[in-house]
């Protein structure tokens, strides 16, 4: 089986690369042969192409060039989006510079943490904000597995990037900068149409596939339209999970996961002035295993990934996104509302069996027939409202935003972790009962760990306002700020062995965050702009839960000996506060040569105060406190350029330096550092993305080819994780990886269909970006690498 498996993918692989060399290598020829009416066709189309940079984007509010906006920013439109062939938020974090996606959850499949300019954290709130359209999705950690969700990249008009801190208009959480997520609007006047459908096939793996529609249909011309879509995507598996003692493969091509995505709008303008426009995003993610594999079963070279855990690492990751926006012209002004309620529930079942028996045993080779899942649950129930006024006069001298935001963000986290092998495990290494030391047995006969039901809410409401005022037609002059009062409470319940007697612990923390911003832009001419911006963003702080008794909890002085003795606390900290950053940022954005070539460059240093850091402990339980400070520096630079009618050009380098600017312990009389000073915060220093695309005629038709190249740098600095002063001597592991990936598409255009054959990482990068293991001492390592060679055929229409 095996063996035909690889003879039909060697038929479609020779079958794809033919085909694609066909079209390639027929550039030249079928250029040379074309007519010049072709050639003058040709031209046209190039000219009547929007030119670079001129992307309509919302970063401030209201809707402007992207080429016009004093801020740095990529935005990618549903085209440049599907010509690069992005699919997800891993996609876009791949092509966009100072942005870094971490999926290094060794256990839950379906974990990532995303971070801009190097500002990046686990603990607490989220430092990226994540947007569909007005509304914020991202999540605060309260438990164990906690992660943001991201929209699949279907039907989007577009995606924005705001880097930098967004603290006036966009609020907490978007400390780093804001990802947004902005979906079409159904059309008054024309019926629109985009489907898009895919096929693929990974070396070593399973098929991939997909099926998308959206439809938009006035009901009323004029008056009243709806949009609706639907789409569904398979990523096939590559990783097989085998018997690790006979090599049985138990799950073939296990790490498949499936996408589905439904959106509703329905847009009613009963008169001119008044707009309004319900709708509703659905989306549903199943991952059936992890990306993670066995080093010591796997043959990356010969394209063999293979995991030996016990139990699959499924995950299920559900939210429905209804929302009402309603927009009124009031002449000079506008009235804009959002009100939304995002419900989100994600599971999971991780196989702790591994971590289980290197703990207890000391070996993470587990006894035949063990096993020892987590199941993991995460809710999110989150209703927000924004109310702004803004002019709406380009030509005024002074252009202003107000408003008013509020949300009520509950969360619900819980964790169980199930081994019932743990008290036989522990007597045979031990010769001492398990109750004996632990003073109890497992909860239920079940359980080691149970975290039931960590519940929290989050409530925020504030007051923002942003003047831009034109000084002289060149130079104008921004002022801004946003006043938020933040509440956090929570409730969190322990219970299992390893917490000693249960734990049920209620809190709550209230702040008052400002968060200012200033800027300057200066434009020559109409083709270049220079700016300046000084800003701050914020993440509210928190309330830590009790830990346990094991933790060494005592009402007097710290007890030696003890996790929390052991540096310097008798006790946990209740609070931790929100910790902020200021960004000072200069730019430019220009355009040459009538408007054929495009550049945008910015600097930046951002200075990170009263950063929110775990602080892990001994006996299980961890806490979190405002620890030390980081600078983030470096500068991006992207530009895009017509070099002909029929060849573009582009690239885009990002660098970011982030580190720790000085030595922090978790305790006064910690024997370790929690990090120390010039640690650098995990990132890939450097990113740089090319591409290109040549055009032509191919029988009668518009050809095309083009190339996307991804490159990021060897994070070659000391991490916290990896510096033997912080604990971390295992100087087996590794930290970010070099990569290089090449993608090559070539299709066709006829009239509404765009059809294309494509082969992503064509030199079959299988470098282990990511290596972990589960204490310092286990042999076995797991790591996890990018999805080998793929080939593949897209189908799309716009009509």
């Amino acid at each position: 089986m095996r063996r035909m498996a690889m003879q039909k993918l060697g038929y479609l692989r020779s079958s794809l690369l033919a085909t694609c060399t066909v079209l390639f290598c027929s550039v030249p020829a079928l250029a040379q042969d074309a007519t010049d009416e072709d050639t003058n066709q040709a031209d046209a189309r190039a000219e009547s192409q929007t030119p670079p940079g001129t992307i309509i984007v919302t970063a401030r509010r209201q809707e402007e060039s992207l080429a016009d906006v004093p801020i740095s920013i990529a935005a990618y439109d549903q085209a440049s989006l599907d010509k690069q062939g992005v699919r997800s938020i891993d996609d876009i974090s791949q092509i966009t510079p100072g942005v870094t996606l971490t999926r290094g959850d060794q256990r839950n499949a379906g974990a990532a943490n995303i971070a801009i300019r190097g500002i990046s954290s686990t603990a607490g709130s989220s430092t990226t904000g994540i947007y569909i359209d007005d509304t914020p999705i991202q999540v605060r950690n309260i438990g164990f597995s906690a992660f943001s969700p991201f929209p699949a990249v279907f039907d989007l008009e577009r995606v924005e990037v705001l880097r930098g801190p967004q603290g006036t208009l966009f609020g907490a959480g978007s400390q780093g900068g804001t990802v947004r997520f902005i979906t079409p609007k159904p059309d008054l006047d024309f019926m629109r149409v985009y489907g898009r459908a895919e096929v693929a096939m990974t070396e070593g793996g399973a098929a991939s596939y997909e099926a998308g529609a959206a439809v938009s249909v006035p009901l009323v011309e004029g008056s009243l339209a709806a949009r609706v879509s639907g789409y569904h995507r398979r990523d096939g598996g590559y990783i097989d999970r085998v018997n690790y003692m006979s090599g049985e493969v138990l799950d073939k091509n296990a790490n498949h996961s499936e996408t589905i995505v439904l959106q509703a709008a329905l847009k009613w303008q009963p008169t001119e002035t008044l707009t309004i426009t319900p709708s509703v995003f659905y989306q549903d993610i199943d991952i059936g295993d992890g990306n993670y594999y066995w080093e010591d079963l796997s043959d990356p070279d010969d394209g063999e990934f293979r995991s030996g855990n016990a139990v699959l690492n499924t995950s299920t990751d559900r939210f429905i996104l209804p929302a009402l926006a309603v927009e009124l012209d009031l002449g000079g002004a506008s009235l804009f509302s959002n009100t939304s309620y995002f419900d989100r529930k994600q599971s999971a079942v991780n196989d702790y069996t591994v971590f289980e028996a290197a703990l207890w045993t000391g070996s993470p080779y587990y006894p035949a027939g063990m096993f020892a899942p987590a199941f993991q649950n995460n809710e999110q129930q989150n209703f927000t409202q924004e109310i702004r006024l803004q002019s709406n006069n380009p030509e005024a001298r002074l252009s202003w935003v107000f408003g008013a935001f509020y949300s009520h963000s509950k969360q619900v986290a819980a964790q169980l972790v199930q081994d019932t092998f743990l008290p036989e495990l522990f007597f045979n290494r031990t010769g001492v009962p398990f109750e004996v030391v632990f003073g109890q047995g497992l909860v239920d006969g079940l359980y080691t760990f149970v975290l039931d039901d960590a519940r929290s809410v989050d409530k925020q409401l504030a007051g923002f306002g942003q003047l831009d005022w034109r000084l002289t037609d060149k130079l104008t002059l921004t002022a801004g700020v946003r006043v938020s009062q933040t509440k956090f409470n929570i409730r969190a319940q322990f219970a299992g062995p390893v917490v000693g007697p249960p734990v049920d612990d209620t809190g709550e923390q209230k702040e008052t965050p400002i968060t200012p911003k200033f800027g300057v832009t200066y434009e020559p001419n109409d083709d270049l702009l220079l700016y300046a911006n000084a800003a701050k963003g914020f993440r509210i702080g928190g309330y830590n839960p009790a830990v346990g008794v094991p933790c060494g909890v005592s009402a007097g002085d710290p007890r030696p000996g003890t996790p929390l003795g052991n540096i310097g606390l008798s006790n946990r900290p209740p609070l931790f506060e929100s910790d902020s950053v200021w960004s000072y940022e200069v730019g430019t954005k220009s355009q040459m040569f009538g408007s054929r070539v495009s550049v945008d460059a910015s600097a930046f240093y951002i200075d990170w105060q009263n950063i929110q850091q775990n602080v892990g402990l001994a006996c299980g339980f961890a806490f979190t406190d405002n620890l030390g400070s980081a600078t983030s520096k470096g500068f991006d630079f992207a530009v895009q350029a017509a070099v002909t009618n029929a060849l573009t050009l582009g690239g885009q380098v990002g660098y970011v330096k982030a580190e720790f600017d000085e030595t922090v312990r978790a305790g006064p009389s910690a024997a370790r550092n929690l990090v120390t000073e010039g640690d650098d915060i995990p990132l890939n220093p450097w990113q740089v993305n090319l591409n290109g695309q040549y055009s032509y005629d191919l029988a009668g038709h518009d050809g095309y080819s083009r190339f996307d190249y991804k490159f990021q740098s060897e994070q070659k600095a000391t991490t916290p994780a990896l510096n033997p002063l912080n604990g971390g001597s295992d100087l087996t592991l590794i930290g970010r990886q070099e990569l290089h990936q090449l993608s090559l598409r070539s299709g066709v255009r006829m009239d509404a269909f765009d059809i294309s054959l494509f082969v992503n990482n064509v030199f079959n990068t299988h470098k282990a970006l990511f290596r972990q293991h589960d204490t310092a001492a286990s042999p076995l390592y797991r790591s996890i690498t990018v999805r080998p060679r793929t080939f593949g055929m897209t189908v799309s229409a716009r009509y």
